[in-house]
């Protein structure tokens, strides 16, 4: 058995197959996508005719039946009529209307051959485009058959990156075709801080947008001062502490009001002096003594 090489046989076949489809285009029962199975099918529903013959009367018609015909049969004009001589004509479907008319020298027509319509043209019917559908510059034809030109606008790759800014904030995407390369992004930083006594606005460098802001702890020379009770009652004049005002929240600086008075010294003599009253306020210490005259006194008791 000879070898067969699979690419010849299915070239071989595909030329067969070819040659069945034009002749069943040209025949009209086929179209330029049909398949073997499909052509066989085709082939299949054909009527074979044989001879078909017919009498017409003048001025009559004989409407011949679609199928094989052998080329034996004939049809003929009742005797005695006129001679009539009658054309056969083919057309392809345009985009314009066509009348088929025999040419001079004929009585008339005897058949009509319509073909099939051109590859170029298809059945629109079911397109749903429009131009704003279509980039600029590219051509379609729309459901009712129109050429229509594109009106889509290519933008291309379109980039744009966003600030913080008022103005930069958000993007507009415009209307058209992106071919997808394009990017919208944000550039991020990263910014610490340290608490103070007063308020700080963190905000991001021109052209930049915060993705994190580091918050130090509270310095060690602030304290929580929440739990203080001491007045400028409790403190020497003219030192300084910190305590709260419970009225506020808050913390408040404090300045001494307790007097200073240094060391005390006084004397008690029994008969006119009885106390010694020592003032508010500080004192670093001191004596208290009775007289000499007192001691004396108590002495010889």
């Amino acid at each position: 058995m000879p070898n067969t090489n699979i690419a010849d046989e299915i070239s071989r076949l595909s030329t067969a197959r070819n040659t069945i489809r034009n002749k069943m285009i040209a025949l009209g029962l086929g179209t330029s996508t049909d398949l073997l199975d499909d052509l066989a099918t085709e082939i299949d529903g054909i009527v074979n005719r044989g001879a078909v013959s017919a009498t017409v009367q003048e001025g009559a018609t004989y409407t011949i039946a679609a199928g094989y015909h052998n080329g034996s049969g004939t049809v003929s004009g009742v005797s005695g009529g006129g001679s009539y001589t009658l054309q056969s004509k083919s057309a392809t479907p345009t985009k314009s209307q066509q009348n088929i008319t025999p040419d001079n020298g004929y009585y008339g027509l005897s058949d009509v051959t319509v073909n099939a319509i051109p590859e170029a043209y298809q059945d629109v019917s079911s397109v749903t485009a429009t131009a704003d559908d279509v980039l600029a510059s590219k051509i379609i034809v729309t459901a009712n058959g129109t050429v229509t030109t594109g009106s889509m606008t290519n933008q291309g790759a379109v980039s744009k990156t966003l600030d913080a800014t008022t103005s930069n904030q958000s993007y507009t995407v415009p209307k058209g075709f992106h071919n997808g390369s394009g990017t919208v992004q944000i550039v991020l930083e990263t910014k610490s801080a340290t608490p103070t006594t007063a308020s700080q606005d963190i905000t991001p460098t021109n052209g930049k947008v915060l993705s994190k802001v580091t918050v130090g702890a509270i310095p060690s020379n602030f304290a929580d001062t929440s739990d203080s009770t001491g007045t400028s009652s409790d403190l020497l004049a003219d030192k300084i502490l910190y305590g709260y005002n419970p009225q506020t929240g808050a913390a408040v600086q404090i300045t001494g009001g307790m007097t200073n008075n240094g060391a005390i010294s006084g004397t008690i003599d029994g008969l006119t002096t009885m106390s010694y009253s020592v003032s508010a306020g500080y004192t670093s210490g001191g004596t208290v003594s009775l007289t000499t005259d007192i001691e004396t006194a108590l002495a010889a008791i």
